[in-house]
């Protein structure tokens, strides 16, 4: 099985992100756009495992909102992602996320994490200018849960399941 443990955006917050495709479609910037069914902010990739780690997921002690904040790239990585605002919340449930995977001897890729999700794969062309004119909604989501994802890779792409989910006490 190929893992991954992230937050699955809320209905708005989909909304919100399925406007700034729109946009940077609008914009002319082609590429592999994520399937709003696909899209999500990865904690900590954990690659290929032989077992669902559902019972490793931690709780959200106590639900806290984020909210989305701009457009940038990575262009070593070529891809394009919708900016989350800091919060102290999220980089620690992040890090809780990472401390279980360590604890249970779990290998996961250890870069640091940027809260971002992923609108488009090989975006050509990778244009930061553009990226500066894409008007990003303000808008919330609240965290209640962690998810346990797999990763599929398909005919027409990559397919994202949720196979897992820890509830906030």
């Amino acid at each position: 099985m190929r893992l991954f443990i992230a937050l699955e955006p809320s209905a708005g917050f989909r909304l919100a992100l399925q406007y700034v495709q729109e946009q940077l479609r609008r914009a002319g910037i082609e590429g592999r756009y994520l399937e709003m069914d696909n899209l999500h902010m990865t904690l900590a990739f954990i690659g290929m495992w032989p077992t669902a780690v559902t019972d490793i997921l931690p709780a959200v002690q106590e639900p806290f909102s984020v909210t989305l904040s701009h457009v940038g790239m990575f262009s070593k990585a070529r891809v394009v992602w919708a900016g989350i605002e800091p919060s102290h919340a999220l980089e620690q449930l992040a890090g809780r996320v990472r401390d279980r995977l360590d604890a249970e001897e779990i290998p996961f890729d250890r870069q640091p994490f940027y809260p971002h999700i992923t609108l488009i794969r090989k975006p050509v062309p990778m244009d930061e200018d553009v990226l500066r004119r894409i008007q990003v909604p303000s808008v919330s989501m609240t965290v209640r849960d962690v998810c346990l994802y797999e990763s599929v890779h398909e005919a027409c792409g990559m397919r994202y399941t949720v196979i897992g989910r820890s509830r906030s006490d």
